[in-house]
């Protein structure tokens, strides 16, 4: 039953996890489109370079010549879709991919096709190549090696001889049996190894405790971010009160705890790919083309919760327009924190948090 269950997965989705897998849909249609984009772009030139050759040996009119050109056209029509499309919806990969692979089998048994005399090369070199070159689940492409190999088997019976028919039903068979075989084997490689390369990625940039980005995040992003906003850069410092005493009081758990909570807070605000636990107990949170006042109503909102819970924290911020001067990262961040620094000199000026004062 176990190894049934192994089989399943591997068939299924490549050797991990339905949920894992899903989770790497986003990493696969951008390895999917760098891959997509190259081929498509390599066949284009290929194509049109076997065309010319075609037309100097023999003549324009010949059908190699025409299959060629056609099948070029083809593929830079896909090369367009993927630099112009896709970034305006990157779930067309996906699709665009299903026709790559379609073309380049319907151009196999087309080539295969002119030649009723002679057995078919192309078609099964193509059937072995063609679902290699991208990332997918092993069950859909079997389903569309099987579907080929049906569509092939029907016209070499009917277009070619039939001795030379017969054989390469069988050959295209038997490479198919073996390209399914590779396929699976493949893929589990590839999205296995897919998989570690994410883990890792996450790893790198993500803070265990709190699931926000880590501080080594956030010194690689920053000066990314004037390239993301068109009005202005606001940044949000936030410095957590009392964790020392926290940790003291309650134990090290009881701090964990409030950490979570406040970067729990501070992603469903900024969300998650502009929220970073930058030290111990400080965070640092961004938001592009953002109305000053509308961020300063939130964090007191996220004031307010967290005070139900019982945490505090001193929130900076800071503000930088988008003029003729560039944006400087480093200058608002640092003006957030000297704000943050200044709330929390006030905080720790009442009554009641005297004695926490460091």
């Amino acid at each position: 039953m176990d190894y049934f269950k192994k089989f399943q997965r591997l068939f299924l989705h490549g050797g991990v996890e339905k949920e894992q897998y899903h989770k790497l849909l986003p990493k696969i249609r951008d390895e999917n489109r760098v891959l997509l984009q190259l081929f498509s772009e390599l066949s284009g030139v290929m194509l049109f370079l076997l065309c010319i050759v075609s037309i100097l040996s023999n003549s324009f009119a010949t059908v190699n010549s025409t299959t060629y050109l056609l099948f070029g056209f083809v593929m830079v029509g896909i090369f367009l879709c993927v630099r112009y499309l896709v970034p305006k919806n990157p779930a067309l990969v996906t699709l665009l991919v299903y026709i790559f692979e379609i073309v380049f089998f319907i151009f196999g048994i087309r080539i295969s096709m002119l030649h009723a005399d002679s057995p078919a090369v192309s078609a099964i070199a193509f059937l072995l190549v063609s679902p290699l070159l991208f990332y997918d689940r092993p069950v859909r492409l079997s389903v569309l090696i099987t579907a080929v190999v049906v569509i092939f088997c029907v016209m070499v019976t009917r277009m070619k001889n039939p001795e030379v028919a017969q054989l390469d039903v069988w050959n295209m068979i038997t490479f198919a049996i073996v390209a399914i075989a590779t396929t699976i084997f493949i893929m589990s490689v590839k999205i296995r190894s897919l998989a570690q390369s994410v883990q890792i990625e996450y790893m790198s940039q993500t803070d265990l405790l709190t699931g926000v980005k880590n501080r080594n995040h956030f010194e690689r992003q920053m000066g990314r971010y004037p390239a993301m906003c068109s009005k202005n850069l606001i940044c949000v410092y936030g410095d957590v009160n009392g964790l020392h005493e926290m940790n003291n009081e309650k134990g090290h758990q009881a701090g964990d705890q409030m950490l979570h909570a406040v970067a729990e807070r501070l992603q469903n605000s900024f969300g998650l790919d502009h929220t970073y636990r930058i030290g111990g107990d400080e965070f640092v949170s961004f938001q592009m083309d953002g109305q000053p006042e509308n961020v300063l109503s939130e964090i007191d909102k996220i004031r307010h919760h967290l005070e139900k819970k019982g945490y505090h924290i001193s929130f900076g911020l800071a503000v930088q327009s988008k003029t003729q001067n560039a944006i400087n990262v480093r200058e608002l961040v640092n003006e957030a924190e000297n704000n943050m620094f200044s709330a929390k000199k006030d905080f720790y000026r009442q009554p009641e948090h005297n004695r926490r004062s460091r």
